[in-house]
């Protein structure tokens, strides 16, 4: 049985900028966390500031 938890250590800059296409930058990346949801694999999206200071 897989398990739902999220070990990925959260990313602070887009895709975008990580490849050097500053100009399409999301500005806002979605990370998910883990929710009070009614079972182990419940997640919501939170949105943080892109941090790359092109």
């Amino acid at each position: 049985m897989e398990s739902c938890s999220n070990n990925e250590p959260i990313q602070e800059i887009c895709w975008f900028c990580k490849k050097g296409r500053h100009s399409e930058c999301m500005k806002q990346i979605p990370i998910s966390m883990k929710s009070e949801g009614p079972d182990d694999c419940s997640f919501d999206n939170k949105m943080i500031p892109c941090k790359c200071t092109h």
